[in-house]
């Protein structure tokens, strides 16, 4: 089929028609247009190009008709106003294998706002007066003072009649160890492995200095077997490499307990332990 022919068939077939007709922003809006094209023949559509006012929604749709091949383009505008959006051309393979190449157009749309514009200029006032400082009487500002005066001189005349601050030998016990339990109880898992693990090596380092909690493991059990061959070392491994994964891999809320409740009898049992022979 020569160009010609093709242009004849364009001129015969209609433009572009937008449904619905008077679309808003944000409609689905198809873009159908009829090509005429001998019986048989099939038609290969190019997709737009999405840009910020406006989105293809599906693929396009090439349909045969007995008018010829219907193309339909289903898009979204997101602008209102006057849309001339630029069409791909259609490529129409016919049935003796010939290709022509059909011009796209253009179509034009005309896209309503949602809202209707009723926003109006605002009104231009005249620029206020500057707001005036307001005057401060000082009888306040002297109450105020003179009331922080006389109370520092009451706390300073009462610490004075109290006597001097308590020495070193009578401050206060020392607080009580973490409730572990209570920290169990709360979920607290991680804390509560890390707590013990502490606690264990820090009874380890007073028995033993060399065995600190700066070494790693297996070198504190094996400086704790060197210097202590007669305590329980295969127990002690397992309850500190238990206590190590717990912190890392938090156990049951009963598994833990019965580890912390573990470690702390065998923490009874290491005073009890005889020194190694010289």
């Amino acid at each position: 089929m020569s160009l010609a022919l093709v242009a004849a068939l364009l001129l015969q077939g209609g433009g572009w028609t937008v449904r619905p007709a008077a679309p808003t922003v944000g409609d689905t809006v198809r873009l159908e247009r009829v090509v005429p094209a001998p019986p048989g023949a099939v038609g290969r559509a190019r997709a737009l190009t999405a840009d910020e006012l406006v989105e293809p929604l599906r693929a396009p749709e090439i349909m045969t008709t007995n008018a010829g091949l219907l193309v339909r383009y289903t898009v979204a505008f997101f602008a209102p106003g006057r849309h001339e959006l630029p069409m791909p051309a259609l490529e129409v393979v016919h049935p003796d294998g010939g290709v022509e190449l059909v011009l796209g157009d253009t179509v034009v749309a005309e896209v309503r706002a949602v809202l209707p514009d009723t926003a109006e200029a605002p009104e231009v006032r005249a620029a206020r007066p500057p707001l005036g400082r307001v005057a401060l009487e000082p009888l306040p500002v002297v109450l105020l003072g003179g009331g922080t005066a006389a109370a520092l001189g009451l706390w300073a005349f009462l610490r004075r009649r109290r006597g001097p601050a308590p020495g070193p030998a009578e401050a206060q016990a020392p607080a009580p160890e973490a409730p572990l339990l209570r920290w169990l109880a709360a979920g607290e898992r991680r804390a509560v492995a890390t707590l013990a693990m502490q606690r264990v090596r820090l009874r380890l380092e007073a028995a033993v200095p060399d065995a600190t909690r700066g070494l790693a493991l297996a070198e504190c059990l094996a400086t704790i077997g060197a210097a202590r061959p007669d305590w329980p070392l295969r127990e002690l491994a397992d309850v500190l490499t238990a206590l190590e994964r717990a912190r890392f891999a938090p156990l049951g809320g009963d598994d833990l307990t019965e580890l912390v409740d573990r470690a702390d009898v065998l923490l009874d049992r290491l005073p009890a332990a005889a020194p190694a022979p010289a």
